[in-house]
Protein backbone atom coordinates (compact mmCIF):
# COMPACT_ATOMS: atom_id res chain seq x y z
CA UNK A 1 0.00 0.00 0.00
CA UNK A 2 1.39 3.39 -1.00
CA UNK A 3 1.93 6.14 1.55
CA UNK A 4 -0.74 8.38 0.00
CA UNK A 5 -3.31 5.56 0.02
CA UNK A 6 -2.52 4.67 3.63
CA UNK A 7 -2.83 8.33 4.66
CA UNK A 8 -6.23 8.66 2.94
CA UNK A 9 -7.52 5.50 4.63
CA UNK A 10 -6.30 6.63 8.06
CA UNK A 11 -7.90 10.07 7.72
CA UNK A 12 -11.05 8.53 6.24
CA UNK A 13 -11.56 5.96 9.01
CA UNK A 14 -10.80 8.63 11.62
CA UNK A 15 -13.55 10.87 10.21
CA UNK A 16 -15.99 7.94 10.12
CA UNK A 17 -15.28 7.04 13.73
CA UNK A 18 -15.46 10.69 14.80
CA UNK A 19 -18.88 11.08 13.16
CA UNK A 20 -20.14 7.91 14.86
CA UNK A 21 -18.76 8.62 18.33
CA UNK A 22 -19.48 12.36 18.53
CA UNK A 23 -22.77 12.67 16.62
CA UNK A 24 -24.61 9.51 15.61
CA UNK A 25 -24.15 7.49 18.79
CA UNK A 26 -24.83 10.30 21.32
CA UNK A 27 -27.97 11.45 19.45
CA UNK A 28 -29.27 8.01 18.42
CA UNK A 29 -28.98 8.57 14.66
CA UNK A 30 -28.95 5.19 12.87
CA UNK A 31 -27.74 5.66 9.29
CA UNK A 32 -27.43 1.99 8.37
CA UNK A 33 -24.37 -0.23 8.14
CA UNK A 34 -22.65 -2.07 10.96
CA UNK A 35 -22.10 1.30 12.61
CA UNK A 36 -25.87 1.70 12.84
CA UNK A 37 -26.22 -1.79 14.29
CA UNK A 38 -23.50 -0.95 16.79
CA UNK A 39 -25.45 2.11 17.95
CA UNK A 40 -28.58 -0.04 18.41
CA UNK A 41 -26.71 -2.79 20.29
CA UNK A 42 -25.04 -0.19 22.49
CA UNK A 43 -28.45 1.24 23.37
CA UNK A 44 -30.02 -2.17 24.06
CA UNK A 45 -27.22 -4.10 25.75
CA UNK A 46 -24.32 -1.66 26.24
CA UNK A 47 -22.07 -3.44 23.73
CA UNK A 48 -19.22 -1.12 22.62
CA UNK A 49 -19.29 -0.03 18.98
CA UNK A 50 -15.83 -1.37 18.23
CA UNK A 51 -16.78 -4.82 19.54
CA UNK A 52 -19.86 -4.99 17.31
CA UNK A 53 -17.76 -3.93 14.33
CA UNK A 54 -15.20 -6.69 14.92
CA UNK A 55 -17.73 -9.41 15.76
CA UNK A 56 -19.82 -8.84 12.64
CA UNK A 57 -16.95 -8.28 10.20
CA UNK A 58 -14.68 -11.22 11.05
CA UNK A 59 -16.97 -13.94 9.60
CA UNK A 60 -17.59 -11.77 6.54
CA UNK A 61 -13.86 -11.49 5.87
CA UNK A 62 -13.46 -15.25 6.15
CA UNK A 63 -16.16 -15.93 3.55
CA UNK A 64 -15.15 -13.03 1.29
CA UNK A 65 -11.60 -14.36 0.80
CA UNK A 66 -13.09 -16.94 -1.59
CA UNK A 67 -14.55 -14.30 -3.89
CA UNK A 68 -12.48 -11.13 -3.52
CA UNK A 69 -8.85 -10.59 -4.51
CA UNK A 70 -6.16 -10.91 -1.87
CA UNK A 71 -5.11 -7.28 -2.36
CA UNK A 72 -8.64 -5.97 -1.87
CA UNK A 73 -9.21 -8.07 1.24
CA UNK A 74 -5.93 -7.05 2.86
CA UNK A 75 -6.73 -3.38 2.27
CA UNK A 76 -10.25 -3.89 3.60
CA UNK A 77 -8.99 -5.64 6.73
CA UNK A 78 -6.48 -2.84 7.35
CA UNK A 79 -9.22 -0.23 6.90
CA UNK A 80 -11.52 -2.07 9.28
CA UNK A 81 -8.77 -2.43 11.89
CA UNK A 82 -8.15 1.33 11.75
CA UNK A 83 -11.87 2.06 12.05
CA UNK A 84 -12.19 -0.34 14.98
CA UNK A 85 -9.26 1.26 16.78
CA UNK A 86 -10.63 4.76 16.28
CA UNK A 87 -14.09 3.68 17.46
CA UNK A 88 -12.52 2.33 20.64
CA UNK A 89 -10.10 5.21 21.26
CA UNK A 90 -12.05 8.34 20.36
CA UNK A 91 -14.13 9.64 23.27
CA UNK A 92 -17.90 10.03 23.08
CA UNK A 93 -18.88 13.67 23.28
CA UNK A 94 -20.80 16.29 21.31
CA UNK A 95 -19.08 19.29 19.75
CA UNK A 96 -22.28 21.33 20.11
CA UNK A 97 -24.35 19.60 22.83
CA UNK A 98 -27.10 22.25 22.72
CA UNK A 99 -27.49 22.38 18.94
CA UNK A 100 -28.90 19.16 17.52
CA UNK A 101 -29.06 20.34 13.90
CA UNK A 102 -25.48 21.61 13.74
CA UNK A 103 -24.35 18.23 15.04
CA UNK A 104 -26.26 16.45 12.28
CA UNK A 105 -24.62 18.61 9.62
CA UNK A 106 -21.20 18.02 11.17
CA UNK A 107 -21.82 14.27 11.33
CA UNK A 108 -22.89 14.11 7.68
CA UNK A 109 -19.80 16.07 6.61
CA UNK A 110 -17.39 13.92 8.61
CA UNK A 111 -18.95 10.63 7.51
CA UNK A 112 -19.23 11.73 3.88
CA UNK A 113 -15.58 12.80 3.77
CA UNK A 114 -14.48 9.63 5.54
CA UNK A 115 -16.39 7.28 3.26
CA UNK A 116 -15.26 9.21 0.20
CA UNK A 117 -11.58 9.00 1.14
CA UNK A 118 -11.79 5.27 1.85
CA UNK A 119 -13.81 4.43 -1.28
CA UNK A 120 -11.59 6.62 -3.44
CA UNK A 121 -8.74 4.23 -2.65
CA UNK A 122 -10.85 1.35 -4.01
CA UNK A 123 -11.40 -0.32 -0.65
CA UNK A 124 -14.01 -0.47 2.10
CA UNK A 125 -14.31 -1.14 5.82
CA UNK A 126 -16.39 -4.27 5.36
CA UNK A 127 -19.89 -3.98 6.77
CA UNK A 128 -23.10 -4.15 4.78
CA UNK A 129 -21.46 -3.45 1.41
CA UNK A 130 -19.33 -6.59 1.76
CA UNK A 131 -22.34 -8.52 3.08
CA UNK A 132 -24.36 -7.38 0.05
CA UNK A 133 -21.66 -8.74 -2.25
CA UNK A 134 -21.72 -12.13 -0.51
CA UNK A 135 -25.52 -12.26 -0.63
CA UNK A 136 -25.34 -11.49 -4.35
CA UNK A 137 -23.44 -14.76 -4.79
CA UNK A 138 -26.39 -16.59 -3.22
CA UNK A 139 -29.05 -14.44 -4.90
CA UNK A 140 -27.53 -13.53 -8.30
CA UNK A 141 -30.88 -12.29 -9.63
CA UNK A 142 -30.73 -9.38 -7.17
CA UNK A 143 -28.27 -6.54 -7.80
CA UNK A 144 -25.70 -5.53 -5.18
CA UNK A 145 -27.12 -1.97 -4.82
CA UNK A 146 -30.58 -3.49 -4.25
CA UNK A 147 -29.26 -5.85 -1.58
CA UNK A 148 -27.28 -3.07 0.05
CA UNK A 149 -30.35 -0.83 0.11
CA UNK A 150 -32.43 -3.58 1.68
CA UNK A 151 -29.83 -4.27 4.37
CA UNK A 152 -29.30 -0.63 5.30
CA UNK A 153 -33.03 0.02 5.08
CA UNK A 154 -33.73 -2.82 7.52
CA UNK A 155 -31.15 -1.41 9.95
CA UNK A 156 -32.64 2.09 9.73
CA UNK A 157 -36.12 0.63 10.27
CA UNK A 158 -34.83 -1.30 13.29
CA UNK A 159 -33.46 1.98 14.61
CA UNK A 160 -36.91 3.54 14.30
CA UNK A 161 -38.27 1.06 16.85
CA UNK A 162 -35.43 1.85 19.27
CA UNK A 163 -34.99 5.61 18.91
CA UNK A 164 -38.33 6.68 17.43
CA UNK A 165 -39.65 7.85 14.08
CA UNK A 166 -38.43 11.43 14.55
CA UNK A 167 -34.78 10.38 14.93
CA UNK A 168 -35.17 8.07 11.92
CA UNK A 169 -36.50 10.95 9.81
CA UNK A 170 -33.39 12.94 10.66
CA UNK A 171 -31.28 9.87 9.89
CA UNK A 172 -32.72 9.72 6.36
CA UNK A 173 -31.75 13.36 5.79
CA UNK A 174 -28.26 12.63 7.09
CA UNK A 175 -27.96 9.61 4.74
CA UNK A 176 -28.83 11.87 1.80
CA UNK A 177 -26.16 14.38 2.86
CA UNK A 178 -23.57 11.65 3.36
CA UNK A 179 -24.26 10.27 -0.12
CA UNK A 180 -23.83 13.66 -1.78
CA UNK A 181 -20.62 14.47 0.09
CA UNK A 182 -19.17 11.00 -0.57
CA UNK A 183 -19.85 11.36 -4.30
CA UNK A 184 -18.18 14.79 -4.30
CA UNK A 185 -15.05 13.45 -2.57
CA UNK A 186 -14.78 10.47 -4.94
CA UNK A 187 -15.47 12.37 -8.16
CA UNK A 188 -13.89 15.69 -7.18
CA UNK A 189 -15.37 19.08 -6.41
CA UNK A 190 -14.33 20.65 -9.72
CA UNK A 191 -17.20 20.50 -12.19
CA UNK A 192 -16.07 20.80 -15.79
CA UNK A 193 -18.28 21.92 -18.65
CA UNK A 194 -18.85 19.96 -21.86
CA UNK A 195 -19.51 22.38 -24.73
CA UNK A 196 -20.84 21.67 -28.23
CA UNK A 197 -20.70 24.47 -30.80
CA UNK A 198 -22.53 24.27 -34.14
CA UNK A 199 -21.49 27.09 -36.44
CA UNK A 200 -20.64 27.91 -40.04
CA UNK A 201 -17.40 29.48 -38.75
CA UNK A 202 -16.05 26.48 -36.85
CA UNK A 203 -12.51 26.98 -38.18
CA UNK A 204 -12.19 30.49 -36.70
CA UNK A 205 -13.82 29.41 -33.44
CA UNK A 206 -11.63 26.32 -33.04
CA UNK A 207 -8.47 28.34 -33.69
CA UNK A 208 -9.36 30.82 -30.96
CA UNK A 209 -10.18 28.05 -28.49
CA UNK A 210 -6.90 26.30 -29.28
CA UNK A 211 -4.57 29.30 -29.25
CA UNK A 212 -6.40 31.90 -27.15
CA UNK A 213 -7.77 29.60 -24.43
CA UNK A 214 -5.23 26.80 -24.71
CA UNK A 215 -7.94 24.12 -24.74
CA UNK A 216 -8.30 21.16 -27.06
CA UNK A 217 -11.11 20.94 -29.58
CA UNK A 218 -12.61 17.91 -31.31
CA UNK A 219 -14.46 18.09 -34.61
CA UNK A 220 -17.39 15.72 -34.90
CA UNK A 221 -19.20 14.47 -37.99
CA UNK A 222 -22.97 15.02 -38.14
CA UNK A 223 -25.81 15.78 -40.49
CA UNK A 224 -28.76 18.10 -39.99
CA UNK A 225 -32.02 16.15 -40.05
CA UNK A 226 -33.98 19.05 -41.55
CA UNK A 227 -31.47 20.38 -44.09
CA UNK A 228 -29.67 17.11 -44.83
CA UNK A 229 -26.38 19.05 -44.85
CA UNK A 230 -23.17 17.70 -43.32
CA UNK A 231 -21.83 19.63 -40.34
CA UNK A 232 -18.77 19.51 -38.10
CA UNK A 233 -19.82 20.48 -34.56
CA UNK A 234 -17.01 21.38 -32.19
CA UNK A 235 -16.69 19.63 -28.84
CA UNK A 236 -14.48 20.84 -26.01
CA UNK A 237 -14.28 20.63 -22.24
CA UNK A 238 -13.45 23.71 -20.19
CA UNK A 239 -13.50 24.68 -16.54
CA UNK A 240 -16.48 26.51 -15.11
CA UNK A 241 -14.67 29.84 -15.02
CA UNK A 242 -13.68 29.51 -18.69
CA UNK A 243 -17.27 29.26 -19.91
CA UNK A 244 -17.81 33.07 -20.21
CA UNK A 245 -14.59 33.37 -22.25
CA UNK A 246 -15.70 30.59 -24.59
CA UNK A 247 -19.18 32.05 -25.01
CA UNK A 248 -17.67 35.45 -25.84
CA UNK A 249 -15.42 33.90 -28.50
CA UNK A 250 -18.34 32.07 -30.11
CA UNK A 251 -20.78 35.00 -30.04
CA UNK A 252 -18.24 37.49 -31.41
CA UNK A 253 -17.30 35.11 -34.23
CA UNK A 254 -20.79 33.87 -35.07
CA UNK A 255 -23.81 35.41 -33.28
CA UNK A 256 -26.05 32.77 -34.90
CA UNK A 257 -24.04 29.83 -33.54
CA UNK A 258 -25.84 27.08 -31.64
CA UNK A 259 -24.15 26.31 -28.30
CA UNK A 260 -24.88 23.46 -25.87
CA UNK A 261 -23.29 23.55 -22.39
CA UNK A 262 -23.64 20.76 -19.82
CA UNK A 263 -21.91 19.55 -16.67
CA UNK A 264 -19.44 16.67 -16.64
CA UNK A 265 -19.11 14.59 -13.46
CA UNK A 266 -15.45 13.69 -14.05
CA UNK A 267 -12.82 14.60 -16.61
CA UNK A 268 -9.56 12.64 -16.86
CA UNK A 269 -6.71 13.85 -19.03
CA UNK A 270 -4.22 16.62 -19.58
CA UNK A 271 -5.39 19.93 -18.16
CA UNK A 272 -7.83 18.25 -15.76
CA UNK A 273 -7.11 15.10 -13.70
CA UNK A 274 -4.08 13.06 -14.74
CA UNK A 275 -4.04 9.61 -13.06
CA UNK A 276 -0.70 8.72 -14.66
CA UNK A 277 1.26 11.00 -12.37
Amino acid sequence: MKRKEAFSIIIGTFCMAAATNTVFQPFGIVTGGFGGLGIIFDKLWGIPLWMTNVTLNVPLFIFAFRYKTRKFMLRTICSDIMLTVFLGVLPRFSFFPKDFYVNLILGAILMGIGLGLVMKERTSTGGTDLLAFLLHVVFPHMSIPMLLGMLDGAIVLFGAFIFGVEKTSFALLVIYGITKITDSVIEGFQVSKLVFVISRHQEQISEQILFHMGRGVTKLSSMGAYTGQSKEPLMCIVSKKEVPVLKKIVMETDPKAFVIISDTRETIGEGFVDYTQ
